[in-house]
């Protein structure tokens, strides 16, 4: 249902409002606070009371911003992978050169790193076997992206970058496995391993995990016949 401008004005009004906030501060605020309680209890548990107590606001401001706790928790998950869609458009619309995967991954493993609550909803919401938001997380963002990793992976076949007998498909299937496992596992890494995500030892991580996938896929000199 699409809001005319005198309701907006009208919820704009309403009790509650953070005085002095802009709406982008408010809707900033609901989007940390609401990925903050997701990460701690899961999406089930957490409602929209505790969310706009926890942004310093009123659940009408969550009705207003995105209709309902799921709205809102779709706009979480369409600001967080937003930047990589947006790299990805960016590699394809390339026309020459190399193939960036190096800052496709690099983007794809910072966007991960820095929302943590990723991983543990994709364990709990989509991987488990009654995952709620499956089905969602496969039209709305699988569907979408990863026939552009394994476009991106054809052209750079087809140009003579990677392998010839590169399967594009599951090479974005390894690509994205590399990207996202070591987020899934990292109780267990952390602990056993010592790994940290953050600052230089995340860049440390992102750059191996680039070397390792490009070293599968990338011409040799033999290969390529030079």
């Amino acid at each position: 249902m699409t809001l005319t401008a005198a309701t907006k004005r009208k919820r704009a009004r309403m009790p509650g409002r953070p005085t002095g906030s802009s709406e982008e501060d408010i809707r900033a605020a609901l989007l940390d606070a609401a990925g903050k309680l997701f990460l701690k209890h899961g999406f089930e548990r957490v409602t929209a009371r505790q969310i706009a107590t926890a942004a310093g606001t009123t659940p009408a401001m969550i009705h207003y911003y995105f209709d309902n706790k799921l709205g809102l928790f779709r706009a979480m998950l369409d600001a967080a992978i937003a930047p990589v869609r947006e790299r990805l458009a960016g590699l394809l619309m390339q026309t020459g050169g190399p193939m960036d995967i190096p800052a496709l991954m690099a983007m794809h493993m910072r966007t991960v790193a820095t929302n943590s609550w990723i991983p543990v909803f994709i364990l709990n919401e989509v991987l488990a076997e009654k995952g709620r938001f499956r089905a969602t997380f496969i039209r709305e963002i699988a569907s979408r992206q990863l026939p552009l990793v394994v476009e991106l992976l054809e052209r750079g076949r087809a140009a003579g970058a990677f392998r010839q007998d590169l399967n594009p498909k599951l090479a974005a299937l390894s690509l994205l496995s590399l990207c996202m496992f070591p987020f899934l596992t990292k109780p267990v890494s952390a602990t056993v391993l010592g790994l940290k995500y953050e600052g230089e030892d995340l860049e440390q991580l992102i750059d191996h995990t680039a070397r390792v996938f490009l070293q599968g896929i990338v011409n040799s000199p033999q290969e390529s016949g030079s």
